[in-house]
């Protein structure tokens, strides 16, 4: 531009034709904005992808997670609260029941119509457990004949079916004992099989439903869950809610809605842990997204500076400048939400159809649930945090007057050191943070330490300008080694501290998410397991329960002949042992199951340390039953039987409800009444538990019932299996991120850097030289990104978990090497890929284009 213009043309003209003056009207400056910024699009299409890209991942992910946490809420209520849901009220007690009194009298206030009730009752047939619930129920699904409409008649699950229950069967079904202890019989008629449900008490063995009059027959002492109100035509809510508040002061009354949120909310412990999870994850999505997006828009602003320069001169005031950049971001923002938006709901699609294959357990119910908020709020919050990651860069470039930015600049060196404010503000931030977290797992605080953990990360970003290339430096003696391309990309990669830290902010925040979430699993699983295997330290224990003769005698609990041999057989079980069982009483009058062991039944146990202090005078019981009767290791018990008491020592043996005594010592007390009643079993450590389980019912042994941890272990790792199955996605969302993220920086940097490499090519660099130097510089980053994510995920994760579990559990320690040895190479192919295409734009340059154009 020449010096001599006149003053009126330049953006600092004041006269009354300066192009400044008329720009900055209103209606002119906001037209010259939007011609620029559309023309700007256009032609910067290509150069936006990245940034585009980051947005659609990270809207994407928090529309996925909304769907399917609607979903699954929804799943949930159709599962346990479709029929209280439609109700006009609902009558239920906080922590009990309501008596047959209560429940008669919501039925008698006026403007009730009708009152059904979920109840159920303890039942048996012959010596079989055979609980009843009532009908119609939540979930409930008739498969074949009819529900139950009179006294008399029940409905079978089709576990019931599965062992010879057919309708038309007339069954003798033994209710509760009353108040004189007389248990009730009654013959029932099979009318109907009925699916009770995903989460039904029925799901888990042989049961029944029955109508309210069945059911108050066979216990007199019936419970209800809640009571299910239809109002009278006519009648007004809020009047007979409040008769019922009067009619059962102890009870609550709800409208229907209400009542299936606390059921849902009570079910999940008042919390959606998964829920939290993944809305936890698209939260850190878009905070990756937004530094990518920053640093894709600092790359745009370093490629134009001669044009925006341009700009100015012709007339461009600063806030047209700012205000086009900012539209820029606003419609790169809205059309990018969008797209991730529907990416959201094909994703959640996928998502859900899948776990539905998996038969997890959780009810996901069918379809999807595309609330407002899943569109709105991703729509939103993706243009939200595009505008606002462009501030910056907008206003950096609208601080370089005309004639300076139409010179050559080298950014290249800039930012080589830290301030000390800031420093000390990471310094700060780090050691509130981390106190923070010490106290929460000191005091079980959730949310002292969730703000720990943002906070002590806040400030790890922070410091990320010193941290990042002295850790380059000490990982780049190695690279130095490998000759000249390898010195210059240690030298690159740390001579601009606050633009490694940018490259190493997307990858940081991911690989730390994942890995404290991945060792937070494996931990939490070791723990719970070991809590598991303290608590019931025997995988299984195959049962049989005593019974009595013709002359109704008792007669001891055998296990059937061949039993043993079809289970050994069984893919899974790693060992079985026989035991002699009997039934004795502890103290005065609490009757229990007792099992003879020996050292010989070793290979059954899981915890060798408890059997091991089961000595001859000794009684094991777990830690629980020890609880129950207000005993502890070491006091004296007297333990009774046909044979004889004696006074033993208590000691910790974990067999659930059970007791231990050793088998010289069972054999004596246990009289004539000794039989071999439990089979006890060990399944292997690679062992599918579910399908054990399956193997072990379909042995078809009616008389015979399993406990043991080996259900509470299944649970678990199929719950881990999920958080595993969601950890892999997020390893996969952040090397998207992370990729997209130092792609940028190092396209940024072969920008500012043009001259450079035009000058190292004119002294004899090669093409392939040039390469392996930004290849290099790209995995030298992403390395130190990784390996400090590591160290902090670990430290947030065993901080979390002592957060998270009770007090006094002892919490085991879990580090899946093999998954962090995934995770580091996942971040070096990160590195390796996110560096092609900046390297190859670096080599194709000719030194004499690169000096002319630089």
């Amino acid at each position: 531009m020449p010096t001599g213009a006149p003053t009126g043309s330049g953006p600092q003209g004041t006269g009354p034709h300066g192009s400044s003056a008329e720009n900055s009207r209103p209606g002119r400056s906001s037209r010259a904005s939007a011609a620029w910024m559309t023309a700007g699009l256009a032609a910067r299409g290509r150069r936006l992808i990245s940034a585009a890209i980051a947005i659609i991942i990270g809207t994407a992910f928090l529309a996925t997670s909304l769907i399917v946490v609607a979903t699954a809420q929804r799943g949930l209520e159709d599962a346990v609260a479709t029929g209280v849901r439609d109700a006009d009220l609902v009558v239920e007690m906080e922590n009990s029941w309501l008596t047959i009194e209560q429940y008669d009298a919501v039925a008698a206030v006026d403007g009730v119509a009708q009152v059904s009730g979920d109840a159920s009752t303890y039942a048996e047939r012959g010596s079989q457990y055979f609980p009843g619930v009532s009908v119609p129920a939540a979930g409930a699904r008739l498969l074949e004949g009819a529900s139950p409409t009179a006294a008399g008649e029940i409905a079978v699950n089709p576990m019931a079916a599965d062992h010879g229950v057919a309708i038309g069967d007339t069954l003798t079904v033994t209710g509760s004992e009353d108040e004189d202890g007389v248990a009730n019989d009654m013959e029932a008629t099979v009318v109907g099989i009925i699916d009770p449900g995903e989460l039904s008490q029925l799901s888990y063995g042989e049961g029944f439903m029955a109508t309210d009059a069945t059911l108050r027959e066979l216990d007199p002492q019936l419970g209800y869950n809640y009571a299910q109100v239809e109002l009278a035509e006519g009648a007004d809510q809020d009047t007979v809610r409040t008769a019922l508040a009067l009619a059962v002061p102890e009870a609550q009354v709800r409208t229907g809605p209400e009542a299936a949120e606390a059921r849902v909310a009570g079910l999940t412990g008042e919390t959606a842990v998964l829920g939290a999870i993944l809305l936890g994850f698209g939260a850190v999505a878009l905070a990756t997204a937004a530094i990518v997006i920053a640093n894709t828009f600092t790359i745009t602003l370093a490629q134009r500076t001669g044009e925006l320069a341009l700009l100015r001169c012709i007339g461009a005031a600063k806030t047209q400048v700012r205000r086009m950049v900012l539209l820029e971001a606003l419609l790169l923002g809205v059309l990018a939400s969008a797209v991730g938006v529907l990416v959201g709901l094909g994703a959640a699609w996928g998502l859900l159809a899948f776990a539905r294959t998996l038969d997890m357990g959780i009810p996901l119910g069918s379809g999807l649930a595309v609330t407002a908020l899943a569109v709105v709020l991703p729509l939103a919050v993706g243009t939200a945090v595009t505008v606002l990651a462009s501030l910056q860069p907008a206003t950096r470039a609208t601080r370089v007057s005309p004639l300076a930015a139409l010179r050559p600049t080298d950014t290249a060196g800039k930012g080589r050191r830290a301030g000390w404010v800031r420093l000390a503000l990471a310094a700060l931030l780090a050691g509130v943070g981390l106190a923070a977290m010490l106290y929460a797992a000191t005091n079980r605080n959730m949310l002292a330490g969730v703000g720990g953990g943002l906070i002590s990360f806040l400030g790890v970003l922070l410091a990320a300008v010193v941290i990042v290339p002295l850790a380059v430096r000490a990982l780049g003696v190695v690279a130095r080694r490998t000759g000249v391309p390898g010195r210059l990309a240690v030298d690159n990669a740390v001579r601009n501290p606050g633009r490694a830290a940018a490259t190493s902010a997307a990858l940081l925040v991911g690989v730390t998410l994942i890995t404290m979430t991945t060792i937070g699993a494996a931990t939490g699983e070791r723990t719970a397991l070991g809590e598991i295997d303290d608590a019931y330290t025997v995988d299984l224990a195959l049962v049989a329960s005593p019974g009595t003769d013709e002359d109704e005698q008792p007669v001891p609990a055998q296990i059937p002949q061949g039993v043993e041999g079809r289970v050994r057989a069984l893919e899974g079980v790693a060992d079985t042992s026989l035991v002699p069982t009997a039934q004795l009483t502890l103290g005065q009058d609490w009757p229990v199951q007792a099992l003879g062991l020996d050292e010989q039944d070793g290979g059954v146990f899981r915890s060798a340390s408890q059997l091991a202090t089961l000595e001859p005078g000794t009684v094991g019981l777990s830690e629980g039953l020890q609880s129950m009767y207000g005993l502890e290791g070491g006091d004296r018990l007297e333990v009774s039987g046909t044979g004889g008491s004696q006074e033993m020592t208590v000691v910790e043996v974990g067999l659930g409800y059970n007791v231990a005594l050793h088998k010289q010592d069972l054999l004596v007390l246990g009289g004539d009444q000794v039989g071999e009643g439990t089979l006890l079993i060990r399944a292997g450590d690679d062992a599918d538990l579910g399908a054990l389980l399956t193997g072990i019912q379909d042995l078809g042994e009616d008389t015979l019932y399993y406990e043991g941890s080996a259900v509470e272990r299944a649970v678990i790792t199929q719950v881990l299996d999920v958080l595993v199955l969601v950890t892999t996605a997020l390893l996969g969302v952040a090397v998207i991120i992370a990729v997209v993220g130092i792609a940028n920086t190092l396209s940024l940097s072969v920008v500012e850097r043009q001259r450079e490499h035009a000058l190292l090519r004119g002294l004899g660099l090669t093409r392939g030289q040039m390469r392996s130097m930004l290849l290099t510089e790209g995995v030298l980053l992403a390395v130190v990104s990784a390996v400090l994510g590591l160290g902090l995920g670990l430290l947030y994760a065993w901080l979390g978990v002592q957060t998270v579990l009770p007090e006094g559990t002892n919490v085991r320690l879990g580090i899946p090497w093999a998954r962090l040895g995934l995770i580091l190479g996942v971040a070096l192919l990160a590195g390796l890929l996110a560096s092609v295409l900046p390297a190859r734009r670096a080599a194709r340059v000719t030194p004499a284009e690169g000096l002319a154009t630089a």
